[in-house]
């Protein structure tokens, strides 16, 4: 009986009949004192008839019952806000977040207090998250409301202005990660929706454009990568990723003057970027300027000794200048550096580029460059097989009993090929 009586209590609120609503309400608490869900209800229509003290009593008695009530919690939360009891509205949201800390309103309703209490820092910070929390859920407008709360609070306080900023900053690399992880598992079309549907939401958010430029390079859409670096930089002409993949890319459209320009301008802002300057090294090698491009690895070495990549395309340009020595030190350098972070696509680039000029050296030297290579591939193939290294002599015996009189590289090599797959 009390649930018959409780669906027509909630009719009588959704067609906002409150008055009857509460009479209802009261009915199924008379026959069910412990029924939450009603003392809630009863709650919000007297919440909407403005009746806010009862209606907190009300949403106090759902959670005595219920100590987990969310709604409840959000409910007083708003009660309490709305009679100025800042305290309690901050108590209230607490709560909800230490029952759950992905539920996206109350962050928001935690931004509204601490923006009645004129405390920017922690209002935008609340704001931040719940917008978060409401574009994972495709909410658009309550990811709106909280972002426009955030411009609201930033015109009327430059220090909010900064301590955005800093947020963004240290967010960047985040966002940075979780996009580009979910494009290497393959899902890129719902990536580049993710990123748009964002861009829908906020046209002015240059992080999502600089995300969605480096997804677009990826797939080969360089004329859009660079349209979307543009749009970034114009909304902040300080994002340095901005500039340095926009670089790269015009390098490699062969717009050597444009790359150099963006290089130049990202490394104004970090100016101890290593990786910077061995992209504008790499420019300054296909125009042909090997001295420029050396001093720029030699840079880059300076800042970070163990960049594996300066030492990689150093390489190159001494195999074009034709000091093959200097050449096999620099990639014996990168291999091992490559190898160490588990980096095999590039180890194996490296590695190729070796053996293309290891004849050009005297025996000793190649001797080397095989015991450096033999090494690698031990430790690539030990770390495969979790450091058993009985199994992995295992796997090599195997395979020298199906293909006899290979060298031992190649045996290493072709365990790991078959392991891989």
């Amino acid at each position: 009986m009390e649930q018959e009586i409780y669906k027509q209590a909630v009719a009588k609120s959704r067609a906002k009949d409150y008055q009857a609503a509460i009479q209802y309400f009261s009915r199924v608490i008379e026959i069910n004192p412990n029924f939450a869900e009603a003392y809630y209800g009863r709650g919000l229509a007297k919440f909407d008839l403005g009746n806010n003290k009862e209606a907190i009593a009300d949403y106090t008695q759902a959670l005595a019952i219920n100590p987990n009530y969310i709604d409840a919690y959000l409910a007083r939360g708003i009660a309490n806000l709305t009679v100025k009891n800042i305290s309690a509205t901050i108590t209230d949201a607490n709560q909800i977040i230490a029952i759950n800390n992905n539920y996206a309103p109350a962050y928001k309703l935690l931004g509204n207090a601490y923006r009645q209490q004129h405390n920017q820092a922690d209002a935008i910070d609340n704001f931040k998250r719940g917008a978060e929390l409401y574009l994972e859920q495709k909410d658009a407008v309550n990811c709106r409301k909280c972002l426009d709360n955030i411009k609201q609070i930033q015109s009327v306080s430059t220090a909010a202005v900064k301590i955005e900023n800093n947020l963004q900053k240290s967010d960047s690399k985040t966002f940075l990660t979780k996009i580009l992880r979910k494009f290497e598992k393959g899902d890129r079309q719902g990536v580049i929706a993710d990123l748009n549907w964002a861009l829908q939401v906020d046209s002015e958010d240059s992080q999502a454009y600089c995300c969605r430029g480096i997804i677009r390079h990826k797939q080969g859409d360089n004329l859009g990568a660079i349209s979307d670096f543009n749009q970034a930089l114009q909304f902040n002409d300080r994002d340095v990723l901005a500039y340095q993949n926009r670089g790269i890319i015009r390098s490699k459209m062969g717009d050597f003057k444009g790359a150099i320009a963006d290089f130049d301008a990202a490394l104004k802002i970090e100016p101890n970027n290593s990786l910077i300057y061995v992209s504008r090294g790499n420019t300054y090698r296909d125009m042909g300027a090997y001295q420029e491009a050396m001093k720029d690895y030699e840079q880059a070495l300076k800042i970070n000794p163990n960049e594996a990549k300066a030492f990689y395309h150093r390489g190159i340009v001494y195999s074009r200048l034709e000091e093959m020595k200097k050449a096999i030190d620099d990639y014996q350098n990168a291999a091992k550096l490559f190898g160490d972070a588990e980096d095999w696509s590039n180890y194996k680039k490296t590695l190729d580029n070796l053996k293309k000029i290891q004849g050009t050296v005297p025996s000793q030297n190649q001797n080397i460059n095989e015991d450096n290579q033999y090494k690698q591939l031990q430790q690539k193939l030990l770390k495969m097989v979790g450091g058993h290294w009985e199994m992995a002599e295992r796997l090599i015996a195997k395979v020298r009993e199906k293909y006899p009189g290979r060298d031992r590289i190649w045996y290493l090599e072709k365990v790991i090929s078959d392991y891989q797959q």
